[in-house]
């Protein structure tokens, strides 16, 4: 008898175990996840540890096609030899989700043809999920930057014109008010007070854009519902935009015959609306009047604003309620960037839907939907 007879005849004679049972003894409590099936892919084994994972019975697998045991197990041409592959595993009876990372082995006949495959599989869900956590950060923290530099980007342009008129207009008024005050002279310092007004405005609705973005999407931020008509609500909004366009254009309403109370955040609701409405008559100047109109869908309301105007390029449609982001044919329109991006972050927060359609040259349609309760 050689050495590593002996030490075998040894070992079977202070366990009592054969090598056969040390082995599946080790299977058994081994925290690896075993799977084998045929070229079918109809298993053969499955291990204690994964039984033990999903809550199954081993007796009640076997025979059946991998992917109707583990349903989110991939079918036989995904996989290659010594191929890894993290698929999400879920338990019927508490529901818990685990990730495993599975290596596959391909097991051929002589002849080259499959014969069956193992894999080899680990928990790794607590890896996963810290490097998931990992990403997500970097993520935010790579658009907090890119929002960051767009933000100066555009203040530096949208802040700079504004100031150099309030700073012109302040210059040409103080030198006004040393001559005398002749024939025309007190209409062009009206004009010029006006134009100091208007841009100093401008300037009020970008910084109180920037700051309503600031707080749209903070997660803890209250919304504060309380119930309203909702075609009361939307007839005057429209209104009172038309009173203070001084009906030069007029903003088109049509709803149904009765009204629907709801419950909704009036604040944000009053916001998204404005928004849309005079976007929609800010880029469809000389067009025919926009259009709102109500429609109730059940358990929710929908409003749409449809204008006549320059329509959204489709290159642009992606990026449309981007921060910062306007569209390409905007010319010379003023506009921060800032008010579709507010206007999907505070639908989101009142559990609405915004989505549009467009046609370039002919208009565009934005819709809002959100739950009556």
């Amino acid at each position: 008898m050689n050495t590593s007879s002996k030490k075998s005849a040894q070992s079977q004679q202070t366990s009592g175990l054969t090598e056969e049972e040390i082995l599946q003894l080790f299977i058994e409590h081994s925290e690896d996840i075993l799977v084998l099936t045929n070229s079918e892919m109809i298993l053969e084994y499955v291990s204690q540890s994964l039984a033990r994972m999903l809550d199954i019975r081993i007796e009640d697998s076997l025979g059946k096609k991998i992917n109707i045991v583990l349903e989110n197990f991939p079918s036989l041409p995904l996989m290659k030899q010594n191929q890894k592959m993290v698929i999400p595993l879920i338990n019927s009876v508490n529901k818990r989700k685990y990730l495993i990372e599975f290596q596959f082995k391909l097991v051929l006949a002589s002849h080259g043809n499959l014969q069956a495959i193992f894999a080899i599989g680990k928990d790794v869900t607590d890896r996963e999920l810290s490097l998931k956590k990992f990403k997500d950060t970097a993520f935010k923290e790579k658009e907090l930057n890119q929002l960051k530099s767009r933000f100066v980007s555009m203040a530096s342009h949208e802040f700079r014109t504004p100031l150099s008129t309030i700073l012109s207009s302040s210059f040409l008024i103080e030198m006004l008010l040393q001559k005398d005050l002749g024939e025309g002279t007190k209409d062009k310092i009206l004009n010029h007070i006006k134009k100091i007004i208007a841009q100093a405005n401008r300037l009020t609705d970008i910084t109180s854009d920037v700051l309503l973005l600031e707080r749209s999407v903070q997660a803890d931020s209250k919304v504060h519902r309380k119930k309203i008509y909702i075609l009361h609500f939307a007839k005057e909004l429209v209104e009172a935009i038309n009173h203070e366009n001084f009906e030069l254009r007029t903003v088109k309403f049509f709803g149904p015959d009765s009204d629907k109370a709801i419950h909704t955040d009036p604040s944000l609701l009053t916001h998204i609306l404005r928004n849309l409405i005079l976007n929609a008559l800010k880029y469809s100047e000389g067009a025919i009047d926009p259009e709102v109109h109500l429609v109730y869908r059940g358990a929710y309301f929908e409003i749409s604003v449809k204008d006549y105007g320059m329509g959204i390029p489709k290159e642009d449609r992606e990026h449309i309620f981007g921060s910062f982001y306007r569209a390409k044919n905007v010319g010379n329109i003023k506009g921060t960037g800032l008010g579709l991006n507010i206007v999907k972050e505070l639908t989101k927060k009142l559990n609405g839907e915004i989505w549009f359609t467009s046609k370039l040259g002919m208009g565009s349609e934005f819709f809002v939907s959100f739950p009556v309760k």
